[in-house]
């Protein structure tokens, strides 16, 4: 039996040098856009990911936020209706008005990374120094892991239309 295994080629772009950098780009958007953009990109999608998965589960576990009147609606409902509901009663405005802001000010840093001043994701917040090559290979892992995590707990939640709840078996 002949067996062909088809191996694409490594992109120019991946060259090993950052954390995480296996070669794979299948799709092939290193060839499209900056490698430091593509990976700022990835941090911020993984760490806001690692955020949302604790996030969902804490909150079909009881957890709510602070200050909320015992009465609100949101109370009582799931992280899949929670969306919708906040929605429909406002708090998700100030939400959208934070994150804007912070996306607004976030971009300058991505502007000093594509001249090649600043290394993708960092925001100088590490007390001691920079991190290791080991920690910054280990946010990139944890941050993929976190992107399949919370599309999966929301796709089951989608696909059951919410009724799953935490262990989402």
């Amino acid at each position: 039996m002949n067996a062909c295994v088809c191996a694409q080629a490594r992109p120019l772009a991946l060259d090993g040098s950052m954390p995480g950098d296996v070669g794979f780009d299948p799709i092939g958007f290193t060839s499209l856009l900056p490698l430091g953009f593509l990976r700022e990109a990835e941090l911020k999608h993984g760490r806001v990911c690692m955020l949302a998965t604790v996030g969902w589960i804490a909150t079909d576990l009881g957890l709510r936020a602070p200050g909320l009147p015992a009465d609100s609606p949101l109370m009582s409902v799931s992280s899949f209706a929670a969306h919708n509901l906040a929605v429909q009663q406002g708090p998700m405005i100030a939400l959208l008005f934070v994150v804007g802001v912070l996306e607004i000010a976030g971009f300058a840093a991505v502007q000093q990374t594509l001249k090649g001043e600043r290394t993708p994701g960092d925001f100088a917040l590490s007390i001691g120094g920079p991190p290791s090559s080991t920690l910054l290979l280990q946010e990139v892992k944890h941050s993929r892991l976190a992107m399949l995590a919370f599309s999966g707990i929301v796709t089951q939640c989608a696909v059951t239309h919410g009724t799953v709840g935490f262990p989402y078996f």
